[in-house]
């Protein structure tokens, strides 16, 4: 603006200059502008990212853990065979039932089934032994009951499927036949 034209301008247009006690570079309250807090904002968003971050890598762990399970619930039967089979063969080789072909046979079992036992162990796999210890019901199914002795009453008499464990969890229950004392079972 010219000299000209503040001079014809009336003085209610002009706008006022305010005068304030504060020192140059330092601005009260009232006139400060209102910035977001940057600062803030941003602890937030990295303990956000931090939270997510953890959350990610539980769920890939638990993603990984239910895989395994799936997988190892798929083999558990052919171990199983297995296994009664192997105990079955060392019966007939220790009364001398069988050619030299089935101890062969039975050996290479036995090294098929340290394989796996390794892998088992490895992934935290392990068979439950459930036979003459106290009827536990988080742990096996009862399929049957049958009368017994007051001593093996609540007692597991006889394994019909094997139960196994992993990383301290039921895998699959032992099913299970329980003593029971008395007439009725």
């Amino acid at each position: 603006m010219s000299k000209k034209e503040k001079q014809t301008m009336p003085e209610q247009d002009l706008p006022e200059e305010k005068e304030t006690s504060a020192q140059p570079g330092q601005e009260t309250a009232a006139e400060a502008p209102a910035e977001p807090d940057y600062y803030e904002k941003y602890v937030r968003l990295s303990a956000d990212f931090e939270n997510f971050r953890r959350r990610t890598e539980r769920e890939k762990a638990a993603l990984l853990a239910y895989g395994k399970k799936d997988f190892v619930e798929k083999l558990l039967p052919a171990y199983e065979v297995l296994l009664r089979q192997q105990a079955k063969m060392q019966k007939q080789t220790i009364s001398q039932e069988c050619a030299e072909e089935m101890k062969n046979l039975l050996g290479g079992i036995q090294m098929v089934l340290g394989e796996l036992d390794k892998a088992f162990k490895s992934e935290g796999i392990e068979k439950m032994d459930v036979v003459d210890t106290p009827y536990d019901p988080m742990k096996e199914e009862c399929i049957a009951t049958i009368p017994s002795s007051s001593k093996q009453d609540g007692m597991v008499l006889e394994e019909v499927q094997m139960g196994f464990m992993m990383d301290g969890k039921v895998l699959r229950p032992a099913r299970v036949v329980v003593g029971k004392a008395g007439e009725e079972a």
